[in-house]
């Protein structure tokens, strides 16, 4: 009988020492019950695979980010400042080709944009200054011809 009670009263710690670790979103800040969280943060499909790894400080998306598809393949990594948008951000598609990559700084669009199509051929060039357009802006057909070009 002693056994069982022990062994009871050790599962129910460990349930909710278990409880007491988890991460939750709420409204955009993660906490790990009451306080926000720091440290890396993962979640993972119902197959097992990781979904996505954050960097999170005080509760903020702080860092770099990656996120998979359900196959365990990178889909994209994002860079955030203290939850806002910063830094590099690259798209590939489930073929493991780079579909896009964008800058942001303080949330704003910002520097230079560039988008391939699935097969890896440009098609746009684009450049941003704090959220506003700027610069050339070129456009490629699915060959990588130029078939336009607007200064902004």
């Amino acid at each position: 009988m002693k056994r069982i009670i022990t062994l009871i009263f050790t599962l129910m710690s460990f349930v909710v020492s278990m409880n007491a670790q988890t991460v939750r979103e709420v409204d955009g800040i993660y906490y790990q019950g009451a306080n926000k969280f720091t440290g890396k943060y993962a979640t993972n499909y119902e197959n097992g695979n990781l979904k996505q790894e954050l960097h999170i400080k005080d509760g903020l998306k702080h860092g770099k980010i990656c996120i998979y598809f359900e196959n365990g393949q990178l889909n994209e990594i994002r860079s955030y400042k203290k939850n806002q948008m910063h830094g590099k951000w690259i798209m590939y598609n489930d073929h493991g080709i780079k579909t896009s990559v964008a800058r942001y700084k303080n949330g704003e669009k910002d520097g230079k944009w560039r988008i391939w199509n699935d097969y890896g051929n440009l098609l746009y060039e684009l450049q941003y200054d704090m959220g506003k357009k700027t610069g050339v802006w070129k456009k490629y057909d699915e060959q990588g011809k130029l078939i336009s070009v607007r200064e902004y």
